[in-house]
């Protein structure tokens, strides 16, 4: 019987691979964009069943947030996006349908013929904490820089809105 993060490890892989394929296949950019959104999501619950709690909150704040805002507003932004003169599509069926074929079997064997060791984990903890002991006292000062360089990059994009009207 297939416990609880067995169930959730196989909602979020079929949620990824059904969403990543509306992202790859829509001809609607936008619904790709959003489509993009959930398989961002999807990896993140990924991270969660690792254990890695602090990766899964900025896969969701950075990724599936501020990214996908990113391209939903660029999407949005850019005239005649429905109604595309030209198609920026090349399809070559027989070399995509060889190459994709090729390309599993390699996967297969490679997967199939190598020696993987296992591991059982222990009781996951959080990660938080200890990263937070680590950037306020071992990693301090790159941490201040990264800080110092964001808010300059910030009052950068500030100063060049302000002169552009």
């Amino acid at each position: 019987m297939m416990g609880i993060p067995e169930l959730f490890f196989y909602f979020f892989t079929i949620m990824v691979i059904g969403i990543g394929c509306i992202v790859a296949f829509s001809k609607n950019l936008l619904r790709s964009a959003f489509a993009l959104f959930f398989v961002l999501f999807g990896v993140a619950g990924f991270y969660v069943l690792l254990g890695a709690d602090f990766l899964a909150i900025v896969q969701i704040m950075v990724y599936a947030g501020g990214v996908n805002v990113l391209l939903i507003f660029g999407t949005m932004l850019t005239s005649d996006i429905s109604t595309p003169k030209t198609s920026s599509l090349s399809f070559q069926g027989t070399l995509t349908v060889i190459a994709g074929v090729t390309l599993f079997v390699l996967l297969a064997i490679i997967i199939n013929s190598g020696n993987w060791p296992t591991y059982v984990p222990g009781e996951m903890m959080p990660t938080t904490k200890d990263l937070g002991k680590l950037l306020l006292k071992e990693y301090v000062l790159p941490f201040e820089v990264v800080s110092f360089l964001l808010l300059a990059a910030i009052i950068s994009a500030v100063v060049l809105v302000k002169k552009g009207d």
